[in-house]
């Protein structure tokens, strides 16, 4: 059974209780859970010390992060890089081959504009690397483009179930998985090949073959 560990900010708070809804009955099974409001990158390195320690504990072959929000773009490209790179050298250390990563989501014209700038240059320097480093990136603002609080930048609780959903299926569906790469000798007429093909399924996405 695939292992996954959820790292965040206040926004996973209502999330991660959601994505664990979504993949109970599912092959997956969270065995490491974090969100804390207000938290980055640099504020899981100074202020979770044992984070390295815990994950690898955990053993997560699926590490899925929800942070940017909270990085001001005063912090500079260079002093931001290396602090997404810390966290995915933990989350590699502790034995993930996938890496998931969502970037801030989108503000609404009530939040504050230095927020909402914060917000757009987190995206942009996200959106620059971690792709070229192997990770699973996604850019959540088009799924959260409504359904914002009076602050602007949190959510109702729909919308937080309608992102969850959208993490829980990039869980679920691995990059590269198709019924087109199923091998040749699976695929036989009438309903033993439709069944083959269903077990070879099953083995893909549990990561078996």
């Amino acid at each position: 059974m695939p292992t996954v560990a959820l790292i965040g900010d206040s926004h996973s708070q209502a999330l991660w209780p959601n994505v664990r809804k979504a993949l109970a009955g599912t092959d997956y099974e969270v065995v490491f859970s974090e969100a804390n409001a207000g938290w980055a990158e640099h504020t899981y390195r100074s202020r979770m010390p044992d984070l390295p320690a815990r994950l690898a504990s955990a053993k997560p072959d699926v590490v899925v992060v929800e942070l940017g929000a909270n990085v001001p773009y005063t912090r500079g490209t260079e002093r931001y890089a290396e602090e997404m790179r810390w966290l995915l050298q933990v989350a590699r250390d502790a034995g993930a081959s996938r890496i998931i990563w969502y970037g801030p989501p989108a503000t609404s014209s009530s939040a504050d504009p230095n927020i909402t700038r914060n917000h757009e240059w987190a995206t942009e320097q996200q959106a620059a690397l971690l792709p070229s480093l192997g990770v699973e990136w996604y850019d959540p603002r088009d799924i959260t483009r409504t359904g914002h609080r009076s602050d602007g930048v949190h959510f109702d609780s729909a919308s937080y179930v309608r992102w969850a959903g959208d993490i829980t299926n990039t869980i679920l569906n691995p990059p590269g998985f198709s019924l087109a790469r199923i091998p040749k000798a699976v695929v036989i007429s009438g309903t033993v090949g439709i069944a083959a093909i269903l077990v070879v399924v099953a083995l893909r996405l549990r990561g078996k073959i």
